[in-house]
C-alpha cells in the first residue's frame, strides 16, 4: 500500500495543477501545498510505523546449530545454515534468510563479551 500510495502523489499532483491552474492560480497553489503536506505527513508515518519492532524486548538464546529469537512473547528459530547475508553495522545485524525477509539482531544485547564473540563467529562476520 506505501508503494501505491507514494506512485500516486505524483498523478494528483499533476493532476491538481493542470485543472487547477485553468479555474484560479490560487486553488492550483493551494491544492499543491496541500498535497506536499499530506504526502510528507504520510512518509513520516510510514517511516515511525517501521520503526516500532526496532524498539521491542529482545532476547537470543542461541548454540552450534541454531539461533532463537524473543520479542513479545512470541519466539522465532532459525538454524545457522539458512543464514544467506549478514549485513553489519556499528549497533546491529541484520540476517538476510530470504531476500526479502531479514532478522533484527541488536549487539548490545549479550550479557559477556564472550557470547558476543561466539554468536559473531556463528554468523561469520
Amino acid at each position: 500500500m506505501k508503494r501505491n500510495i507514494l506512485q500516486l502523489i505524483p498523478f494528483l499532483l499533476f493532476f491538481t495543477l493542470l485543472f487547477g491552474w485553468q479555474t484560479t492560480r490560487f486553488i492550483a497553489l493551494y491544492s499543491v501545498v496541500a498535497l506536499i503536506l499530506v504526502g510528507f505527513c504520510m512518509l513520516l508515518w510510514f517511516f515511525f510505523k517501521n520503526l516500532t519492532p526496532f524498539f521491542n524486548k529482545t532476547e537470543l538464546q542461541f548454540n552450534d546449530q541454531q539461533f532463537q529469537l524473543t520479542k513479545n512473547n512470541g519466539t522465532s528459530t532459525w538454524s545457522f545454515s539458512s543464514i544467506r547475508n549478514v549485513v553489519v553495522h556499528e549497533e546491529y545485524w541484520l540476517i538476510y534468510l530470504t531476500i526479502n525477509s531479514y532478522v533484527y539482531v541488536p549487539k548490545n544485547i549479550f550479557y559477556t563479551e564472550e557470547d558476543f564473540k561466539k554468536f559473531k563467529s556463528r554468523l561469520n562476520v
